[in-house]
């Protein structure tokens, strides 16, 4: 994640900690005042008036059965303006759809947001389903994922290594992961070169993906397009047909930002 703002503002970075704790109860089941104080360190009082001012202004709501909070409508009125806001995500859905359609495999859409890659877009395979629970507003880690290493195949190292905080170990998440920061500046070397990427089971046994970079009228990678795929399905010739199918999606998702080969 990225560092600390510059010039925090204590009683918004808690309002915020409680939205996004409150976003976790994809149960629906609410959560209450004593929960959250004590899963956030904050005293009940504290969480009460940050509540209370949430609550009137429509961030987040109280169940009058339960007295339990959760999200409130606000926030989803919000969130619909994101996509008029960001040509990213008012893309036409036709370039993915059309991409998981040929390959039959499920198909994400990622930028960097926060030292992490941000999906901003799934749609599941058809007949080889993954059934990965990352979902679109979630994050996934840049050294295990195909379309991390893409987002920083044309970084310099030091961009790089200020991306990781300087450290050079890195978390596993398979056995498979690379775990070091020079071992991952060689395979970015070897995705400059071949213009996509490969987790080959490095974030979640069983499954294999390929990612290739989106870029903008500047020529800046500012996205990337993965498709992903059971391990066990993967062959040569699934893999030509998945480059293929890949490398126009990437194309025209470019063009349509303004993009334009040399």
């Amino acid at each position: 994640m990225a560092d600390e703002p510059k010039y925090p503002v204590k009683t918004v970075t808690k309002a915020i900690e409680i939205i996004n704790y409150l976003a976790q109860d994809t149960g629906n089941r609410g959560i209450g005042v004593s929960e959250l104080s004590r899963v956030l360190g904050m005293g009940q009082s504290t969480v009460h008036r940050l509540l209370d001012t949430l609550s009137f202004y429509g961030y987040v709501e109280q169940d009058g059965e339960t007295n339990q909070y959760r999200l409130g409508w606000e926030l989803y009125k919000i969130g619909q303006v994101v996509p008029q806001q960001n040509q990213l995500l008012n893309l036409n859905p036709g370039y993915i759809l059309e991409l998981s359609r040929k390959t039959r495999a499920t198909v994400n859409l990622g930028i960097l947001k926060r030292g992490e890659i941000l999906i901003i877009s799934k749609i599941e395979g058809a007949y080889d389903s993954t059934h990965i629970s990352v979902r679109p507003g979630e994050y996934e880690a840049i050294h295990a994922t195909g379309m991390g290493k893409v987002m920083i195949s044309e970084m310099d190292e030091e961009e790089i290594w200020g991306l990781f905080g300087g450290r050079e170990t890195l978390i596993p998440y398979t056995p498979n992961t690379i775990t070091s920061l020079p071992q991952l500046m060689r395979e970015e070397a070897r995705v400059r070169e071949s213009g996509y990427a490969v987790d080959a089971e490095e974030y979640c046994i069983g499954l294999y993906c390929i990612a290739m970079p989106i870029r903008d009228y500047t020529g800046q990678i500012v996205a990337a397009v993965s498709v992903s795929t059971p391990s066990g399905l993967m062959d040569e010739d699934r893999k030509k047909l998945i480059l293929e199918a890949l490398s126009k999606c990437s194309r025209d998702i470019s063009r349509s930002l303004g993009y334009q080969e040399k």
